[in-house]
């Protein structure tokens, strides 16, 4: 029982480190030449997760925009997308509530069990 409390609790911190990438990710959309992180969450054999965190090095969209100089530049824009971001972010919030509700329910069973037993 105690293993199942600690896979839910090791997978909510997995998806609330991926929760924070998202939003931070969404937040930098229109910053110029920002690059988006990534969070790849993997399960371990006993039901542990472990989360990697790296930074997406492919190129945003580029426009060109008059400098001060008034020279014609060539400007990368971020290289987030808007709609993967929102989609991550729903699945990890999903992943989150699930996990709370198994804890919960984890939390319900323990106590019957300390009901009958004492």
């Amino acid at each position: 029982m105690v293993n199942g409390l600690d896979a839910s609790l090791n997978a909510i911190q997995s998806h609330f480190t991926r929760l924070q990438a998202s939003a931070n990710n969404i937040a930098n959309l229109n910053t110029d030449g920002y690059k988006g992180q990534r969070v790849t969450i993997n399960e371990g054999p006993t039901g542990t997760t472990t989360t990697t965190s790296s930074t997406d090095k492919n190129p945003g969209p580029s426009r060109m925009e008059l400098n001060q100089e008034g020279d014609l530049v060539e400007v990368e824009m971020s290289n987030v997308d808007l709609a993967t971001g929102y989609v991550k972010t729903m699945e990890s919030t999903q992943a989150i509530k699930a996990n709370l509700k198994a804890i919960q329910t984890a939390d319900e069973l323990l106590g019957e069990i300390i009901d009958t037993l004492a």
